[in-house]
């Protein structure tokens, strides 16, 4: 900072301060608003659900959790060969599935897409 000896350096400083005060407000304006954007609940599940769809290692466990689920839940609990036949169709047709995850994943984004609009959160 410099020495203050006459009015005009002191009009100068003044004019530094303010020129300095205007734009560390404008900073803090734009922090101000980034906060609000993400914490936004709406731009919170947004931004998960983003996560989900692009995280590889997330999307393989959840597809074969549910590929377990529910060829189990047909089969049961029982000898029923029908049932176990059944089960393991779908399980066949899930692991399909898998395979063609990219398709999966731009048709899912698509719908929330579509969804998220629909419902003006977009």
């Amino acid at each position: 900072m410099q020495t203050i000896i006459n009015n005009k350096t002191l009009a100068e400083a003044i004019a530094n301060l303010e020129s300095k005060k205007k734009s560390e407000l404008n900073l803090l304006k734009n922090h101000f608003d980034y906060t609000v954007h993400s914490l936004n609940p709406v731009n919170i599940v947004k931004d998960k659900i983003s996560d989900i769809f692009t995280s590889p290692t997330l999307k393989s466990d959840i597809a074969t959790g549910l590929i377990t689920v529910g060829s189990s839940f047909i089969r049961g609990s029982g000898l029923n060969p029908i049932k176990n036949i059944v089960g393991n169709l779908f399980q066949a047709q899930a692991s399909k599935l898998v395979d063609n995850a990219d398709e999966i994943k731009t048709d899912g984004l698509n719908f929330l897409q579509n969804s998220l609009q629909k419902l003006k959160i977009n």
